[in-house]
């Protein structure tokens, strides 16, 4: 049977019109539109505080690692009336970035006593210290001394057979060498001495490696010991890459932490005056290294690996002061001993 015209009508007119296809469209497109925005906006917040993280942990690290190597500067190097002032620096010309050195000694180790050293000779004299034992005659001498453990270690090797380095210091100046033979105890009794001999091609001198415009030449002989080298701490920014960089030997130096456009270092410093009086100062270049008391490290970083325009991008500055635990400096004042408030200039 035929289907009435009438209906056949209605069901043609059935569905969605033309204009509310194009309604249902624009609301669709209007809806991705705040979505895709949501998204991009989360994105950004993501790369940002990503950037932010890797940046903080960046200065984070280098700031506990650059603590830790100031506060041991000294160590193993030990004077009469203190330690050895074993923080040396570079003043970065125009605020570019700055340069810290730090020498250490062995702590392990024994310490001579320096008695001769002929102008341009290779070779020390020193006393036996006494916590070497010698066994063995004339060049077969071998020395040892005890580490921590109660177990022996060489000392005063030729570096060909045992490589490490060793240092001469008095209170502010210190030379590098490797010796050429083995130690050996010359003379007997009241007059016996260790003899040293070095490779002059190898003798050194730490502030004229790094660039340090202070304390540069030989120690005073006649005031000076020989200990193990323990390291050559350094830090600079390598300014094309933006990168903390650190060394243990002046030679060979790594990365540590990215972003780093900047390292500021002061220096707080006590001076007596004209009248007796103890004045306390902050210097980017002081000219008395044994006066140092602490160290202001100023890093300036980036976020890594984000673009300056982006909106994404940030920059902080972190400051911190760490006093060295040797108050390594000759003329400071061991606070926990009986002589605090006594100062030696």
């Amino acid at each position: 049977m035929m289907k009435p015209i009438e209906q056949m009508e209605n069901h043609r007119e059935s569905g969605f019109t033309l204009l509310e296809l194009m309604i249902a469209a624009l609301i669709t497109v209007g809806l991705m539109g705040v979505i895709f925005s949501l998204i991009n906006r989360n994105q950004q917040v993501f790369v940002s505080e990503s950037g932010v993280t890797d940046m903080n942990e960046n200065v984070r690290f280098a700031a506990d690692l650059m603590t830790r190597d100031i506060q041991s500067a000294g160590m193993g190097l030990p004077r009469i009336n203190g330690s050895f002032a074993a923080i040396f620096y570079t003043d970065g010309p125009s605020g570019a970035p700055d340069q810290l050195m730090i020498l250490n000694g062995n702590p392990y180790a024994p310490i001579a006593e320096v008695t001769d050293r002929a102008a341009g000779s290779a070779e020390f004299f020193a006393l036996q210290p006494p916590d070497v034992t010698v066994t063995g005659n004339g060049s077969n001498q071998v020395m040892t001394y005890k580490d921590p453990n109660g177990q022996s270690k060489p000392i005063y090797k030729d570096s060909a057979t045992n490589p490490g380095q060793y240092i001469v210091y008095d209170d502010t100046k210190a030379m590098i060498f490797e010796l050429t033979k083995d130690g050996q105890i010359v003379g007997s009794g009241g007059s016996a001495r260790l003899k040293l001999q070095h490779n002059p091609t190898s003798y050194l001198n730490p502030p004229g490696i790094f660039g340090s415009v202070l304390d540069g030449g030989e120690p005073d002989y006649a005031n000076a010991k020989i200990s193990m080298l323990g390291s050559m701490i350094g830090y600079r920014v390598n300014q094309q890459t933006k990168e903390l960089e650190r060394t243990d030997d002046l030679k060979n130096w790594y990365s540590i932490a990215r972003g780093i456009l900047n390292l500021q270092i002061e220096y707080r410093v006590v001076n007596k005056n004209n009248s007796g009086a103890l004045v306390e100062t902050v210097s980017s270049a002081p000219t008395d290294r044994k006066n140092i008391r602490s160290v202001i490290v100023t890093i300036t970083a980036e976020t890594p690996d984000i673009n300056s325009v982006t909106k994404s991008y940030r920059q902080v500055t972190h400051k911190f002061e760490t006093a060295p635990r040797n108050f390594n400096l000759l003329n400071n004042t061991n606070l926990s001993s009986n002589t605090k408030g006594t100062w030696q200039f």
